[in-house]
């Protein structure tokens, strides 16, 4: 899962539900207590909670700022259980193009580790459309949704990896935080941020998403006068139910989030069907993901619409991104063998003539048993002019290749 780490990592932004139940104030989750403290993983750009589903399932979710509601990737696991189906309701994807049809499951019992068992009501999908777990390298059951948190002061430690769950009439900021407003729509918090690319400056709206590895994309045909930089890349900006979504990948040149700034962030653009905008009032500009936002100690409070904020690390340390041009998947019962998805244009690892397809058996040295996915996208995200050498299987056949990792965005 190389390419730009920040852009191929699905990212889950579900745009249209029709409601399901609004019943729950979060509180309940608390089990009477002021707070709650929970383990979280953060795995190539994701948050990942572990959830025991109707009571006996032991799943990992997604938490997921960007989503309405939650969500069950792998129906199976309703139907080993007997939880039945009250309603048929039409989800709305990413790429706000594509719907489709989807189960509710009314009431379903449902707990994070160290909390208490709640019943929440979960959309079901039919079939898991979105592959993550072969962009993860990992399992990956479902999601957590605003419907989740609202009523709640949520809190991500990313440095500790730890997710702390508040009473909001007892939650006290504390001093060292910056404090934001945000706008809260379907559960979902909105922040307006001033954004430049090469000479056009304009605030925008974006949504503030824990289920997006990427750090920051923008609608490029809803901005008025917008223009792509002039460095950049075709090709797929994540996976939708649609399948594969396209667009750009280029540089945004300045960010910022009221006082703390941000440079050439590396950014994708997708465009948005203009009978889609016509349709729909879409309200988001754009998405800041994990990759921005792991770099703060970030406290959302879902009933007074704020954001408080504490830097982790340096603001101004370069964003990691890939330099080879490949996407790599995880394969295999276990997701440990990993194949090449794709192969972006005008990249070194197309010069090098890798093809869709090849299996990895070997990165310089060292077999693929000492390697894990997030491994693979780290050494693809390694210092340009760093030579990389691989040996691949094609056709049964061992093929060796070798290219030199470089900055896809430089003239």
């Amino acid at each position: 899962m190389s390419y730009i780490k920040t852009i191929i990592c699905c990212f889950l932004a579900w745009a249209t539900y029709a409601p399901v139940s609004a019943q729950y104030s979060g509180l309940d989750l608390l089990d009477g207590e002021d707070k709650k403290e929970i383990k979280f993983e953060y795995v190539n750009g994701f948050t990942i909670v572990k959830v025991i589903y109707g009571g006996i399932l032991y799943m990992d979710f997604l938490l997921d700022t960007g989503a309405s509601h939650n969500i069950l990737f792998k129906k199976n696991a309703n139907d080993l259980l007997g939880i039945s189906y009250s309603d048929t309701i039409i989800i709305g994807g990413a790429e706000l193009d594509v719907e489709m049809k989807a189960l509710v499951s009314r009431n379903v019992p449902i707990m994070l580790e160290g909390t208490s068992i709640i019943l929440r009501d979960i959309v079901v999908l039919e079939k898991d459309y979105l592959d993550l777990e072969k962009m993860l390298g990992r399992r990956i059951d479902g999601i957590i949704g605003g419907d989740f948190l609202k009523g709640l002061v949520v809190e991500l430690n990313y440095k500790r990896k730890k997710l702390t769950i508040h009473n909001p009439d007892l939650f006290e900021p504390n001093r060292n935080f910056s404090v934001h407003d945000i706008d809260l729509i379907n559960y979902k918090p909105y922040f307006r941020s001033v954004t430049r690319i090469e000479d056009k400056i304009d605030t925008l709206n974006y949504l503030l998403d824990t289920g997006a590895s990427l750090a920051l994309l923008i609608h490029s045909n809803k901005v008025e006068g917008f223009q792509m930089p002039k460095n950049v890349i075709i090709g797929s900006l994540g996976k939708g139910l649609g399948g594969d979504i396209s667009g750009f990948i280029g540089m945004t040149n300045h960010i910022k989030i009221d006082q703390y700034e941000f440079n050439n962030i590396v950014s994708s653009f997708q465009e948005i069907d203009s009978s889609i905008l016509a349709k729909r009032n879409v309200v988001r500009d754009g998405i800041i993901g994990n990759i921005i936002l792991s770099r703060f100690h970030v406290v959302l409070d879902y009933v007074n619409e704020k954001l408080y904020l504490k830097p982790i690390t340096k603001l101004s340390k370069e964003f990691a991104f890939d330099k080879s041009g490949l996407l790599i998947y995880a394969l295999g019962s276990e997701l440990d063998q990993y194949y090449v998805k794709t192969v972006y244009p005008n990249t070194p690892a197309e010069a090098a003539g890798v093809k869709p397809g090849d299996k990895i058996i070997k990165i310089g040295f060292w077999p693929l048993v000492f390697y894990d996915l997030q491994k693979i996208t780290n050494r693809l995200q390694g210092k340009s002019g760093k030579t990389i050498k691989m040996k691949l299987l094609r056709n049964g056949k061992e093929i060796k290749v070798k290219f030199k990792l470089k900055n896809l965005f430089e003239d």
